[in-house]
C-alpha cells in the first residue's frame, strides 16, 4: 500500500511517501480501506518529536480515518457488528491514518450517514471528541451561558463554536484576522475578537458581557493566552483546557482563583465514549465538518506546512 511514514523525527523532510505492507489485523481490530485522513496538530508533534512524543522505528502518523471496512478481527466482530464494505469513521487509536489501509478498534469507530462524504467524515473525530469532552463532559456547558472559544480558525475551535451553539450558548471567539472572524460568524459565533489587534482580549470580553466575563472559556493553545483567558472569566466561571501548543508553564493568581470561586479543568480525548454523542449531533445536522483544503496523500508535507503556518480555517484532510 502507499503510505506516508517517518523513521526519524524532524522537519517536514522527515515525511516519506512510499510503499509499506498492509498492517496485520489483530483479533480486536478492524482493517479499514482509508478514503480520507484528517490532519491534526498532534501529527506535527509526532513528526517533530516535540511535546514529549517519541517514536522508535517506523511510524505512520495520523489519528482520524474515514473509509470502508476491509476485514474484521474475530474478537472485534463480537464487540461491534461491523462488516466488510461498511462506511465508517474512526479517531484516536489507529495503526496510522496516512495510508491506504489502517487498523483501528471497533469502540473508536462509527457508521457514516449516507450523505456524509469521506473528506468531511475524516475531519470530525479528533476535534469534535476533544471539544465535546472538554466543554460538555468536563465543564458541563449549559444552555444560555456565555462561552469564549479560542482560535476559531483551528479545527478544534471551529468544532467548539458549533457545539456551543448546538447547546444553546452565546459564543465569543478569537482569531488572528478579520477573514477568520467572518468565517467564524458564518458557523455560529456571535462575537469575534481579533487577538492580534487586541492582545489584551479580556478587556473586549468584559466589554461584551457588561463587565461580567464569560461563564466558560475553552482554551487549547497554552501559555501565551492563559492569563487573558483567566481574566475573561466571570465570578464562578470555568476554564477548561486540553492543549499546550504555545507552551506548558503558566503563572496562576491563587487569590483570584478562590475569591472569585473559579474552576480550572483539564480534559483529554475519549473517542470511545464521545464519538456516539458527536455523531448524533452530526446526523441531526446540528454540527458539521469545516473543511479548508484537501490534499493528495503524497502531499502530506504541504499539509503540514499549511498547518504550521496557521493559514487555514477548519480542517486539512489527506486523500490516498
Amino acid at each position: 500500500m502507499k503510505a506516508v511514514y517517518i523513521t526519524n523525527q524532524g522537519g517536514i523532510d522527515a515525511l516519506t511517501y512510499g510503499d509499506l505492507p498492509v498492517p496485520p489485523v489483530a483479533p480486536d481490530e478492524v482493517l479499514v480501506r482509508v478514503r480520507a485522513a484528517g490532519v491534526n496538530r498532534r501529527d506535527l508533534f509526532e513528526r517533530e518529536g516535540s511535546h514529549g512524543i517519541r517514536i522508535q522505528g517506523m511510524k505512520v502518523p495520523g489519528l482520524d480515518i474515514a473509509g470502508e471496512v476491509e476485514e474484521v478481527g474475530g474478537y472485534a466482530a463480537l464487540r461491534r457488528p461491523f462488516k466488510k464494505g461498511d462506511r465508517v469513521l474512526s479517531g484516536g487509536y489507529t495503526s496510522g491514518a496516512y495510508a491506504e489501509y489502517a487498523t483501528t478498534r471497533p469502540e473508536n469507530m462509527h457508521a457514516m450517514p449516507d450523505w456524509l462524504s469521506y473528506e468531511e467524515a475524516a475531519a470530525i473525530p479528533t476535534v469534535y471528541c476533544a471539544a465535546y469532552q472538554a466543554m460538555a463532559v468536563r465543564a458541563h456547558m449549559t444552555a444560555g451561558e456565555d462561552v469564549l472559544i479560542m482560535a476559531a480558525g483551528s479545527g478544534v475551535g471551529s468544532a467548539a463554536i458549533q457545539l456551543a451553539k448546538a447547546y444553546g450558548c452565546r459564543v465569543l471567539t478569537t482569531a488572528s484576522s478579520a477573514t477568520k472572524l467572518a468565517k467564524a460568524q458564518e458557523i455560529g459565533a456571535d462575537v469575534g475578537i481579533n487577538y492580534h489587534d487586541t492582545p489584551e482580549f479580556s478587556r473586549e470580553v468584559l466589554s461584551r458581557t457588561n463587565d461580567q466575563g464569560v461563564d466558560l472559556v475553552y482554551e487549547h493553545i497554552g501559555a501565551t493566552v492563559f492569563e487573558q483567558c483567566y481574566r475573561s472569566l466571570k465570578r464562578g466561571g470555568r476554564l477548561v483546557t486540553n492543549g499546550v501548543t504555545a507552551g506548558h508553564i503558566v503563572e496562576l493568581h491563587l487569590g483570584r482563583l478562590w475569591t472569585r470561586e473559579l474552576s480550572l479543568i483539564g480534559a483529554t480525548m475519549h473517542p470511545d465514549r464521545d464519538l456516539p454523542a458527536v455523531m448524533n449531533l452530526v446526523e441531526r445536522r446540528l454540527v458539521r465538518a469545516v473543511l479548508d483544503r484537501v490534499f493528495p496523500l503524497k502531499d502530506a508535507g504541504e499539509a503540514h506546512r499549511v498547518l504550521e503556518s496557521n493559514d487555514f480555517f477548519g480542517k486539512l484532510v489527506l486523500v490516498p
